[in-house]
């Protein structure tokens, strides 16, 4: 490898040698530089990402490849104008004396310049990993020393790029972080700022016009440090400073932590209060700001970790309100996204997205998916799309059109397939079975992953703490989140102000060879015993696991303490038999901690989980809709596919109300409902509401539905000869009554 090294740097000096006049000025000291079309003209930006910034002995020690000519082309014919050069000089100078930067290494920074102004792009040069490696306590344990090695190598970078054009700029310092207060980090934060910014000035050649740009602290957008850094440029007077933040999103949905999965308003609407804080800040008083970094922080571990709809809807609208808001962006890009030996994009569906969203916005639906449950019938399914000022252009499905109205239906802005259709792809196997394609008139297209699956399944397991594979059968689902309780009911595992754990960091899962992996980041911070473990599926199911941890070692311990016994039902409890059958068979669960809590209120929207997983109803059709339901929540499918089967209604606002409590009279009006759609003959016993003694205190709306459960010993009334029909049920009085109903309907084990 360091041969390698040394003939690449050989051709490297004579490359500069050859090409010498090229890195002069495009303009020179007297043509002043217009900074808003300087950093208009930046736009979009890529950045050479753990290269030139590695902490190692070369480029590639962070496992790219040395930079090559063709790398800066393809960065250019993708449509890049601009590209950012990290730089960490750590272990490439002097660290004492005159803090010599390492000449070979200059050379080939020198050369990456060459080529990209070559192609004409603009190009940022800066202090990187420095921040951390030896700036960060520095600054506070040997303050001088850091100011003057800080100083030795702008004043050299200074000198040494002072006639190249000034499409070349400067950045002093990036993710600048320090020891000690905030006010103390702060000030030292304008220490080294200005100290660039009169090394720079005062270099001579192009050096007094050169764009420089100045990072706030951790280059963050909270206000306390756009302010400073606003206060700080203002002092300096000059026309060609440019600002620059980082952004990685709204940090639950980045990494994928906190059931964050979705890219929904709270994650929007982080993009619009920062931009818009960021540009009134900056932009607005005619300073320009370069978001020198963004991207999404799970990338780090895994480009899946976020899931691939969600993901591209938040670079469409990330990069559309960079642009509305006037602010430069600059893909981080560490090797994860361009593959630098093919020179292909690991993603093409999430390139696409981005270079489109350059130009135009994209329609974007729902959810890029639609999941087919084996051995359910099947309804149709409809995806809502915010069109963004686009059209339905097409739809197709292996290079063959489909037909509107026989295969599917559009209704503004939604699209319905039907079940017809649907059944007509069905196949034996589960996993993708199809993939529809649906074209607009402008924008990137969407192709829709057609899924078939059954529950997951999860197998036995012994393994360690450092490595934890849990075997799993898929069968077509795809994981979306993991969340983890210990036995008393408080949240295990690391981050625990939240019970959903960070994909990736902590666990992940792998489709090809069948297992769930729980990571040593997970067991660093898990402590020893049963940890009852909860996997979500994007289909809409979840499994539970328990395992225990002792010391190095983990095991599956789900057969040790039956999930389905609970601490608070004992052995002569009157619904006993029903709340363990519902259990059982996955219809209801406990709480973490192993209780039931039979005496507890039971939520509207809790109640149409249940109903609508007894009734093995298929997922609703997202058109029934109600306000305060977006459908995303965790119960909406269930609670859209009673809509549909008219078992469950809102109220005359228009609302659903699911935290509501359900009243008795509700309860009963459910299960007369889900009764009737089954359209099941069952004998009755001429029982009548008048047969209770609070009959006059039933809801008129309820009166024919309690009747018919009453008729078929679905619900009773209490030994007092009252129904209590506007009492809250309970969740063991809605357990024992789902119970009789499924008794009654399915056939199931007398309760």
């Amino acid at each position: 490898m360091k041969n390698y090294l040394s003939k690449v740097i050989l051709l490297s000096i004579v490359f500069l040698c050859l090409t010498s006049n090229f890195s002069f000025a495009e303009v020179d000291g007297d043509t002043p530089v217009d900074i808003s079309d300087y950093a208009k003209n930046m736009q979009p930006g890529w950045n050479l990402g753990n290269t030139y910034d590695a902490v190692g002995e070369d480029e590639t020690a962070w496992g790219n490849p040395y930079v090559t000519k063709e790398l800066i082309e393809k960065i250019a014919e993708e449509g890049f104008k601009s590209i950012r050069i990290p730089i960490t000089f750590d272990q490439r100078m002097d660290t004492d004396g005159d803090y010599l930067i390492d000449q070979d290494f200059l050379i080939r920074i020198d050369q990456t310049i060459q080529w990209a102004l070559e192609e004409e792009l603009y190009v940022m040069i800066n202090v990187h990993h420095d921040s951390w490696v030896w700036i960060e306590n520095g600054m506070q344990e040997n303050h001088d020393q850091t100011v003057a090695r800080f100083n030795a190598i702008w004043t050299q970078l200074a000198d040494h790029y002072k006639d190249y054009s000034v499409k070349l700029m400067f950045e002093s310092i990036n993710e600048p972080r320090f020891s000690g207060t905030e006010e103390e980090s702060l000030n030292y934060l304008d220490e080294l700022n200005e100290s660039f910014y009169e090394i720079v000035r005062k270099s001579g050649g192009n050096n007094d016009i050169r764009p420089l740009v100045i990072p706030t602290l951790h280059t963050g957008s909270e206000p306390v440090y756009l302010e400073r850094l606003d206060s700080f440029i203002e002092t300096l007077d000059d026309p060609n400073i440019i600002a620059t933040v980082h952004y990685y999103g709204f940090w639950p949905f980045s990494v994928n932590i906190a059931r964050a999965t979705r890219f929904n308003d709270e994650v929007k609407n982080d993009i619009i209060t920062v931009f818009d804080r960021v540009h009134d800040t900056f932009t607005a008083k005619g300073i320009p700001v370069i978001i020198g970094e963004y991207g999404l922080l799970g990338f780090d571990t895994d480009i899946g970790a976020i899931q691939q709809g969600e993901k591209l809807k938040f670079f469409e609208f990330m990069t559309h309100y960079a642009q509305e808001k006037n602010l430069v962006h600059m893909l981080w890009d560490n090797g994860q996204h361009l593959n630098r030996n093919t020179l292909e994009w690991s993603d093409s569906e999430f390139f696409e997205m981005l270079q489109t969203s350059w130009d135009t916005r994209s329609a974007v639906p729902d959810d890029n998916f639609i999941y087919l449950e084996k051995g359910k019938e099947w309804t149709d399914k409809s995806l809502t799309f915010e069109l963004n000022g686009n059209e339905f252009l097409e739809v197709s499905m292996n290079n063959q059109l489909l037909e509107e109205n026989e295969d599917y239906t559009i209704n503004e802005n939604t699209i319905t397939f039907k079940k017809s259709f649907l059944q007509s792809i069905s196949s034996e196997e589960t996993g993708s079975i199809a993939t529809i394609h649906i074209a607009f008139t402008d924008g990137v297209d969407w192709n829709i992953d057609v899924r078939q699956f059954s529950r997951p399944q999860l197998g036995e397991a012994e393994g360690s703490t450092v490595s934890f594979k849990i075997p799993a059968e898929f069968n077509g689902d795809q994981l979306a989140t993991m969340e983890a309780y210990y036995e008393d009911g408080s949240i295990a595992g690391p981050q625990n102000w939240t019970s959903f754990k960070e994909f990736g960091y902590t666990f992940s899962p792998n489709y090809d060879d069948g297992y769930i992996e729980l990571n040593e980041n997970f067991f660093n911070e898990t402590n020893d015993g049963l940890v009852n473990l909860t996997f979500y599926f994007w289909s809409g199911k979840t499994v539970e696991y328990t395992i225990e941890k002792s010391e190095k070692t983990v095991k599956s311990a789900s057969g040790d303490v039956p999930a389905k016994e609970f601490t608070d039902i004992f052995s002569g409890h009157w619904a006993k038999d029903a709340i363990q059958l519902l259990a059982n068979k996955g219809i209801l669960n406990g709480y973490p901690n192993g209780t039931f809590r039979p005496d507890s209120t039971i939520s509207r929207a809790e109640i149409a989980q249940i109903v609508a997983a007894g009734l093995d109803l298929e997922a609703g059709n997202i058109n029934t809709r109600f306000k305060d339901v977006t459908g995303k929540e965790w119960y909406a499918n269930n609670l859209y596919a009673l809509a549909e089967n008219n078992v469950i209604a809102g109220f005359t606002d228009g609302t659903f109300r699911p935290t509501a409590k359900v009243t008795r009279a509700e309860l009963a009006a459910i299960l007369g409902r889900a009764l009737e759609s089954t359209e099941v003959e069952l004998p009755s016993n001429n029982k009548t509401i008048e047969d209770f003694t609070d009959a006059a205190k039933i809801p008129e709306w309820a009166k024919d539905d309690i009747e018919t459960i009453i008729q078929h010993d679905i619900m009773q009334g209490f030994p007092n000869g009252r129904f209590f029909a506007t009492d809250f049920a309970t969740r063991a009085e809605a357990a024992a009554a789902l119970g009789n109903f499924l008794k009654k309907v399915k056939g199931w084990p007398p309760l």
